[in-house]
């Protein structure tokens, strides 16, 4: 029987990945072709902070979401970019995820 086991990734932003073996992940497809598979739990997480709060920055809930995203993706962009990406693309709806009141 494989030992599974639980690794830390160090990733080009500085930050650190850790990798779970059992979790469930989601696949995302990148406009480049590649794919990038993140943990469903993460980013439920980290969409619920992405959409917190459209006039400000609650905490810094949008600010580190932004940065998480930046990070896993390799990309380097604002909060708008993303909101915008993810709800275009369906990950809005299909995660359940409410919007903020106006």
């Amino acid at each position: 029987m494989t030992e599974l086991k639980t690794t830390v990734t160090k990733t080009k932003g500085g930050g650190f990945i850790i990798e779970n073996p059992y979790a469930s992940k989601i696949k995302f497809t990148c406009a480049d072709g590649s794919i990038v598979e993140l943990p469903e739990l993460s980013t439920r997480l980290i969409l619920q902070r992405l959409y917190c709060s459209y006039t400000r920055d609650i905490c810094g809930l949008r600010g580190s979401a932004v940065r998480w995203l930046n990070d896993a993706f390799e990309e380097r962009h604002t909060y708008k970019f993303w909101q915008k990406a993810f709800k275009e693309n369906g990950c809005f709806e299909a995660l359940k995820i409410k919007e903020p009141r106006s």
